[in-house]
């Protein structure tokens, strides 16, 4: 279920269901719950993004630490549980914005590090989020 398929639920007071027997459902046990409760961004991006050195710069920038950034691939955000931090950050392209969220969306690292006006527009959505 999407986070916000769950999220829409929840509000309508539906408690979803919980797998007594996980043996029986094999393709259920990739999906686990993580605490992202501690994290203060959520990036949607690949692992070379992540690795990019461009991606100390850009957090430095947002006063972000690498500690306080949650990774995750488009697939692993829709199965995401639980509250999400308030600000997202896709380099993957568009994805489904949940309410209440700040969304930045952003070309691939390897782009932005090419192309100053990428990084600047990048910027611009960063700081109209923070006035």
């Amino acid at each position: 279920m999407k986070h916000q398929q769950a999220l829409y639920l929840q509000e309508m007071g539906i408690t979803r269901w919980q797998v007594r027997k996980p043996d029986l459902f094999p393709l259920s046990l990739n999906v686990c719950t993580i605490d992202l409760s501690h994290y203060k961004l959520l990036l949607v991006a690949s692992t070379a993004d992540f690795a990019h050195p461009l991606m100390v710069s850009i957090l430095n920038a947002f006063n972000l630490k690498l500690s306080e950034v949650y990774c995750c691939s488009t697939d692993q955000f829709e199965n995401l549980q639980g509250q999400l931090p308030e600000l997202i950050w896709s380099t993957l392209g568009e994805i489904n914005q949940p309410h209440g969220h700040k969304l930045l969306t952003s070309s691939t690292l390897v782009q932005l590090a090419a192309d100053a006006n990428a990084k600047k527009a990048l910027w611009k959505q960063f700081c109209a989020f923070n006035q």
